[in-house]
């Protein structure tokens, strides 16, 4: 019997010692402390643009006929007035001859004929011609005269139309794009070049409308791209779109552009090249802040947790500015202030946990 009930003392032993610890030790929690520290707080919106130039042209074919030079490929840089293709020139040049020929003759015939005229007039002040033939030697000169600007006309279109033979850069740019080869035959208005302008480059955001109160020209934008590990730099809003965008695929989703300058400060970004904006809408130096991942709450009731003797104390705080890392500190801890790292954990007050290392 004594052994019997001592068995089962030891046994209900066990089990009540093994409850105490799972009890007890279901609360003993590890966490980390951060400290309140001094440090710049930068209110913005985050979103993603691209490189972009509105200086963009597509070159097309003025004249139908063959290519026969060729002069540019993708990607090089041309010069304003460049030629970077021309046409088989023979029938242009031919046609160019022949009216400057006929406009040299024309020019000739009017001199002639006002030689003509003057030389019947003075034989008519001496009584020896009639004025029938000073009228037709005036007409004379008049036809004449006609037939020069007739020529003079033909000679601006053979002149333009030579002109269209060369295919010339209306900037200075880089080719993006070309799409046919020396040897074709192409008709006017084939597709040759795209052209995007060596200035006027800018960077596109689309921000939600929601957003749409706190944009403003000029505001200050913090840019990163990842082929620049580590590079931050300024620039400024200077166009903001008058309208709405909305998405094709949910009307629930309203955006609407907004243009960034791209200075000589930016690094050697490529056109289409993907960079990530922060639009400053406030920021602050020096001021006491934490992480979010150390605060609970919201607007104005904040809270963070500190240690008194490993146990879990709640204290109120007042924030102030906040940004996507961390809160301001307006008022409730001093710097060098330890509290409790939380990382998405709950904790309650008079908790007893762990500080880990």
């Amino acid at each position: 019997m004594g052994r019997k009930f001592l068995i089962l003392f030891v046994g209900g032993f066990v089990i009540a010692a093994v409850i105490y610890f799972v009890a007890t030790g279901k609360d003993v929690r590890e966490v980390k402390l951060v400290s309140v520290e001094r440090g710049d707080i930068k209110s913005a919106i985050r979103v993603t643009g691209r490189v972009i130039n509105d200086k963009t042209v597509t070159m097309t074919a003025l004249v139908n006929g063959q290519i026969e030079g060729m002069l540019v490929k993708k990607g090089d840089k041309v010069a304003a007035d460049q030629v970077l293709a021309f046409f088989d020139k023979r029938e242009a040049d031919a046609k160019l001859a022949k009216s400057k020929a006929v406009l040299a003759r024309e020019e000739q015939a009017v001199i002639e004929s006002e030689s003509k005229f003057n030389r019947l007039r003075n034989v008519k002040s001496s009584g020896g011609s009639s004025q029938q033939i000073i009228d037709d030697a005036e007409a004379e000169i008049k036809a004449a005269r006609t037939r020069r600007r007739v020529a003079k006309a033909d000679l601006n279109v053979a002149t333009i139309q030579r002109e269209k033979i060369e295919v010339r850069a209306p900037f200075a740019g880089v080719i993006t794009e070309k799409t046919t080869e020396k040897g074709q035959w192409l008709e006017a208005g084939t597709k040759l070049f795209t052209l995007v302008g060596l200035e006027g480059r800018e960077i596109d955001v689309k921000v939600d409308a929601g957003d749409s109160g706190s944009i403003k020209m000029g505001q200050t934008v913090d840019l990163t791209c990842d082929a620049y590990p580590g590079l931050v730099w300024q620039e400024k809003i200077h166009w903001i779109a008058p309208s709405i965008i909305q998405d094709e695929k949910s009307a629930a989703v309203n955006t609407f552009s907004v243009r960034i300058s791209l200075s000589s400060q930016a690094p050697n970004l490529l056109l289409g090249q993907q960079v990530d904006a922060h639009i400053v809408l406030a920021s602050k130096q020096n001021v006491l802040r934490l992480p979010y991942s150390a605060v609970q709450g919201e607007l104005d009731n904040y809270q963070v947790f500190v240690l008194e003797d490993n146990v879990v104390k709640s204290k109120s705080i007042k924030a102030g500015l906040e940004d996507d890392r961390y809160i301001e500190i307006l008022s409730g801890l001093a710097e060098g202030e330890k509290v409790i790292l939380l990382e998405g954990k709950t904790l309650t007050e008079n908790q007893v946990v762990q500080v880990s290392e």
